[in-house]
């Protein structure tokens, strides 16, 4: 009875291993699939975008946070797990993000610029409700 317990317990963990290892994607494989199938190979850059509909969340006056939940929300949309992405670590080391608006006191011409191990996000949000991501990676 022991023996076919430990069996059992033995078979679930190699089980939730091999599952385990095989859905977190490698950072290039998410770069790949920011990227998506429908660019051109000499291309390094790619516009994604969302709907404020989308979004669930509400950040208040905290900028990069928002922008950098919107990545994620990217990032989830293509199949990119949490662990592919670092938003501390930029080429240089530590990344450079923030947000400002282009015109002063003109909310609509903000702008955010988001780095990461993965390359750079800039986010603008359109009069029409929706949120453009340019993701450009690393080269």
């Amino acid at each position: 009875m022991l023996f076919l317990t430990l069996l059992k317990s033995l078979i679930a963990l190699t089980f939730l291993i091999f599952i385990t290892q095989n859905t977190s994607a490698e950072p290039k494989d998410c770069m790949n699939k920011l990227m998506s199938t429908h660019h051109s190979p000499n291309n390094d850059t790619y516009i994604h975008n969302l709907h404020l509909d989308d979004i669930d969340r509400n950040f208040g006056k905290d900028y990069l946070a928002d922008a950098i939940y919107k990545v994620r929300l990217i990032l989830k949309k293509v199949g990119c797990s949490k662990e592919d992405i670092n938003f501390g670590k930029g080429p240089y080391g530590k990344s450079q993000s923030r947000c400002t608006n282009i015109l002063r006191d003109q909310e609509h011409t903000r702008v955010c610029y988001v780095e990461s191990n993965l390359g750079y996000f800039f986010l603008t949000t359109d009069l029409l409700d929706n949120i453009n991501i340019l993701y450009s990676r690393w080269d």
